[in-house]
């Protein structure tokens, strides 16, 4: 923009983490009525066409009047040389857009609407967009981005029909993305659904404004639209019950044509001894299960010998069938680990090994199959349906499937507990390890891991498990930090990791704690280079987490910054080194991909191993005080 432009705005002064910030409820861009205020404005960049040179003749041609001449004669701008039909019609409708920009952002503005998703608007409603938030707000539920709660803040503060058809489908489509991102439900009953609907509907107001039977009237609708099945009482959205019927449909079918079957027990043998391994009966069957079936399930808690399986299977399947193998897992340091242990260093991301990189609902890069005739997915807990209806749709009919994990660890993130469902259908051959190899039978963490399955509280204590209790959630976060220190200046900082519930909400969660941690951990001092964006500091030597999957990187690496620069372009750049030797660069509207990782989720800290794992365990956690968190991390 210009320095000769000025905004005015509205709004009131908050304490935040931050410190004290101005939330914005109303602005104004105001261009001051002068040659340089005008000129200003027009050669800034914000209207198409128009540069230095093209604003100097527009001003020559019309003075201070230019600006009311763009908005109300605009045919008038073909008097100035070098206009032309075709660039005036790019100057109008870049002013015109401008101008319902400004608009939209000052109707928008104390709904804390952000720019971004302004322009969200004006892409799908284009001319109309102004009509539509003041007169027909409920039609933003369709964009992107715009959450039923924000809508419906817009429409009732603007005396919108509170029974309006848009208002209730949108409270609909809201209740099942929540069950599905919240709560990972593939449906929810019809009952529920109207009763949920039914409440969050008439929420704090002093009359019923909906009825069921108006909720009943929408949700037929929807069904008759198909963009809601409903199967008895269960209601899905469309995209989710065709995925869950149809991967349902190619397992069934795999069970149906099981393959060739394999005696595998001279290689067996053969394979102990070329690996100086000495397999457990429980082990061995797992092994011969393997071959005897066309897909099949291993699952077992930490150190249990899951990956001395896969490698005797390794080995064996090299002798026996000498088919292509593809091993996965869902994130990137679960299959770099994966890789290590077994020896096969083309072990990737589910993502990456489908195809599955971009932000598109049709993948542009997807691959149509996949090629080996052996395929093992590793962690498949942390598998959504979504994810897994990808794979299992691209693995072609005389593939053999392996499935691993640990089914007592946190389900997937997204919708559907898929392992534990593919497991307790008990049409899959299951084989569960519950030998502990890794960890000795006296080890705490395994034993308190255990009890924890079993509704035990009286842990073992001592020097491999520790509880230290703290009176308040402040003091809890102010322990964690002090012991992260302590640990991290003994021990190094890749070698401790605090794991957390919680990503917001509570200063015990990670955002909290890595900003509290930033300047402990790594300090600012002359020569260390820094960047600021998005809100975030990012220093040279940071801890960070990649949060997005791209051909580089994956959901869930961990790296360090090493440099910041600048191209010849005048472009700056973030370069980010991971454990395995990548090196990455980034430029800075990229670094939404980042995130600082001195504590992270114990949900993204599935998959991985850290020598000195730090846990907050605080009452504010309320919601999130389950067994299997816990177990996780």
């Amino acid at each position: 923009q210009s320095d000769q432009i000025e905004i005015e705005m509205e709004g009131q002064w908050e304490k935040s983490s931050h410190g004290l910030q101005y939330q914005v409820e109303n602005f104004m861009e105001i261009v001051p009525r002068t040659k340089e205020g005008i000129l200003g404005y027009l050669s800034c960049g914000s209207v198409k066409g128009v540069g230095p040179k093209v604003a100097e003749a527009i001003y020559k041609e019309f003075g201070l009047n230019t600006l009311e001449i763009m908005e109300e004669h605009p045919q008038e701008l073909l008097k100035v040389k070098g206009i032309s039909q075709k660039k005036l019609k790019g100057i109008v409708e870049s002013y015109g857009k401008n101008k319902v920009f400004r608009e939209l952002m000052t109707f928008l503005a104390p709904y804390k609407v952000t720019p971004k998703k302004v322009n969200l608007i004006l892409q799908r409603f284009r001319n109309e967009s102004v009509e539509i938030v003041r007169h027909r707000p409920y039609q933003l539920c369709a964009v992107k981005g715009f959450g039923f709660l924000t809508v419906d803040a817009i429409g009732r503060q603007n005396c919108q029909a509170l029974n309006d058809p848009m208002r209730i489908s949108g409270c609909l489509s809201h209740l099942m993305e929540s069950a599905m991102k919240e709560e990972g439900h593939l449906y929810l009953e019809r009952p529920e659904l109207i009763q949920r609907a039914y409440t969050m509907l008439n929420q704090d107001l002093p009359h019923q404004a909906v009825t069921e039977t108006d909720i009943q009237r929408v949700l037929y609708r929807l069904v008759m639209q198909e963009s809601i099945v409903v199967d008895g009482e269960r209601v899905y959205v469309k995209k989710q019950y065709e995925e869950e019927n149809q991967t349902a449909s190619m397992i069934a079918r795999r069970l149906l044509d099981q393959g060739e079957a394999y005696d595998i027990e001279k290689e067996l043998a053969q394979a102990q001894t070329a690996l100086a391994i000495t397999l457990s009966e429980r082990q061995k069957q797992a092994v011969r299960m393997v071959f005897q079936n066309q897909i099949s399930i291993i699952t077992g808690g930490p150190g249990t010998g899951k990956t001395t399986v896969l490698k005797v299977i390794l080995y064996i399947h090299a002798i026996v069938c000498r088919s292509q193998v593809q091993l996965m897992a869902p994130t990137g340091r679960a299959a770099r680990r994966m890789a290590e242990s077994t020896g096969h260093e083309d072990a990737s991301t589910m993502h990456m090994a489908l195809g599955l990189l971009g932000d598109s609902a049709d993948y542009e890069d997807a691959v149509e199959y996949l090629e080996a005739g052996f395929l093992n997915l590793d962690e498949v807990s942390m598998v959504d349906m979504h994810l897994g209806y990808e794979f299992f749709r691209r693995v072609k009919p005389a593939s053999r499937i392996l499935l691993v994990g640990d089914v007592d660890q946190l389900p997937s993130v997204g919708a559907g507990d898929v392992f534990r469902q593919l497991i307790g259908c008990g049409l899959i051959p299951v084989t569960v390890l519950d030998l502990v190899f890794r960890q000795g039978k006296t080890s705490n963490i395994h034993l308190n891991a255990r009890k924890m399955l079993a509704n035990r509280t009286d842990f073992g204590f001592g020097d491999d498990f520790q509880f230290v209790s703290c009176n308040s959630a402040d003091e809890t976060a102010a322990m964690v930090r002090q012991l992260y220190q302590e640990e991290v200046a003994r021990n190094g900082l890749d070698h401790v990791q605090i794991l957390t519930p919680y990503r917001v909400k509570t200063v015990n969660g990670a955002n909290d704690l890595n900003r509290s941690l930033e300047d402990l951990i790594n300090p600012p001092s002359p020569g260390k280079k820094e960047l600021s964006a998005g809100g975030q500091i990012y220093r040279e030597g940071d801890k960070v987490l990649q949060n997005k999957n791209t051909l580089m990187a994956s959901n869930g690496d961990l790296g360090r910054i090493t440099d910041f620069y600048t191209d010849e372009e005048g472009t700056a750049k973030t370069v980010i080194e991971f454990p395995d030797g990548r090196i990455v660069t980034y430029e800075t509207e990229d670094l939404e991909m980042i995130e600082h990782a001195n504590a992270i989720t114990i949900h993204k800290s599935q998959g991985s191993e850290c020598d000195i794992v730090i846990i907050p365990w605080v009452r504010a956690f309320y919601m999130m005080l389950k067994r299997n968190i816990l177990y996780t991390g």
